[in-house]
């Protein structure tokens, strides 16, 4: 039998009966995904359920919420009663079947999905007005239920507006989380995360943990974002940036095109996750498209850099020194920056990187707050090339190139 622990919030909103929408929202670190995916998991090993995980951005399996239901299930030990394949997962015994879609790309796909039991809109603050309208109607079978779970950005978000504002859809329950509501919290490196950001700049730590709107706009680091793809020219080649975990921290890998003409930066691949040191050469081959191309990285752990080299890897160390950080930001504030919605990661970091601000006066200092930010210096580490030839041609001291960067 499958034991779950979750907050009393979450058992209460999960188990509740004959309610059709099941809507979480809140802050980080609350335990979301992780006790959606437990009931889940709950539901396929005990009936037959059909259960379809979706989210608005989802080119590839990777993007999904498959590799959560995958851990959930290895957590509860059920591993012998699931057969797992690349795009879906059964249950041997009851014949629960779990699907995983994006709704961007696949919403057409929606209309098939009449006979779903279960759906879990994941990162439900993306979800467009018209992934909506397609599958509000179409998820009908008698019974059905929908989770939602977001961290709210917006009122004007669909889904803020379509839960929180006026009257609720009948038969729903709408659910605010925090922290507080898991269990497991305090036994994660996420409490010195949040204490970070609450240090640093007050009303981001509003917005990322206790679950605020974003109105905080003028303490962002980059407000120059939008999501999207560009079509790049043949002839601009790929710039490949990593930056390496150490601790608690990710390491981070991404794929980036500067395009002076259109003056965008492109982000277009990423990859990240706290992996051991020999799992790196994986990672990386999941962006580069060969061992051969140059990579930029952190020059702090040049060992690791050794050990990638030893590989086989072009990967050599970024210039670092003191300004460096401020310069990288300053140059890429003057780009459009476009990233790729698969790049999920980046979105995120894009969305909760922040500068500091004053305790007293809320007044934005000049600082960037030491969190969310492993994408961006590994962005910064791939455009240095750019940022130098930026640097020269608006050098006017008669030739004579200082850079503050290093």
């Amino acid at each position: 039998m499958v034991a779950l622990v979750m907050g009393e919030n979450f058992t209460r909103t999960l188990f509740a009966k004959n309610v059709r929408h099941k809507a979480m929202y809140g802050g980080r670190g609350s335990g979301k995904t992780w006790s959606i995916g437990s009931y889940l998991v709950y539901l396929a090993n005990t009936q037959r359920r059909r259960i379809i995980c979706a989210r608005q951005f989802q080119n590839s399996i990777r993007d999904s919420s498959k590799d959560l239901i995958e851990r959930r299930i290895r957590d509860f030990e059920l591993d012998q009663k699931f057969s797992i394949t690349d795009r879906s997962i059964t249950h041997r015994k009851t014949g629960s079947e779990f699907l995983f879609i994006g709704l961007e790309r696949n919403i057409e796909s929606i209309r098939s999905l009449e006979g779903a039991d279960v759906v879990w809109v994941d990162e439900a603050r993306t979800i467009s007005h018209k992934s909506m309208e397609i599958l509000l109607p179409t998820v009908r079978a008698p019974g059905s239920e929908i989770l939602w779970s977001w961290n709210p950005e917006s009122p004007d978000d669909p889904v803020d507006r379509y839960f929180r504002h006026g009257k609720p859809p009948p038969s729903s329950v709408i659910t605010f989380v925090d922290y507080e509501d898991n269990p497991y919290f305090k036994h994660t490196t996420l409490p010195h995360e949040m204490e970070v950001l609450k240090r640093g700049n007050y009303a981001r730590y509003q917005h990322v943990w206790l679950g605020e709107y974003d109105l905080s706009y003028d303490s962002k680091v980059f407000s120059n974002i939008r999501i999207g793809r560009v079509n790049v020219p043949y002839e601009i080649p790929p710039l490949y940036g990593m930056d390496f975990g150490f601790g608690a921290d990710p390491s981070f890998v991404v794929k980036v095109y500067h395009l002076e003409k259109q003056k965008q930066v492109f982000i277009a691949a990423e990859a990240q996750g706290r992996v051991a040191m020999d799992m790196l050469p994986a990672m990386l081959r999941t962006v580069i498209a060969d061992d051969s191309d140059l990579v930029k990285a952190d020059a702090s752990q040049p060992g690791t850099i050794e050990f990638l080299q030893s590989r086989g890897f072009n990967i050599h160390a970024a210039k670092k020194g003191p300004g460096s950080v401020k310069s990288g930001i300053n140059f890429l504030q003057g780009y459009e920056i476009v990233i790729d919605p698969n790049c999920e990661a980046m979105r995120e970091e894009a969305r909760l990187y922040s500068w500091m601000t004053d305790k007293l006066t809320g007044k934005v200092l000049s600082a960037p707050v030491d969190a969310y930010n492993h994408g961006w210096d590994a962005v910064r580490y791939a455009t240095e090339s750019a940022q130098v030839e930026s640097a020269m041609a608006d050098d006017d001291s008669g030739g004579v190139l200082t850079l503050k960067i290093w």
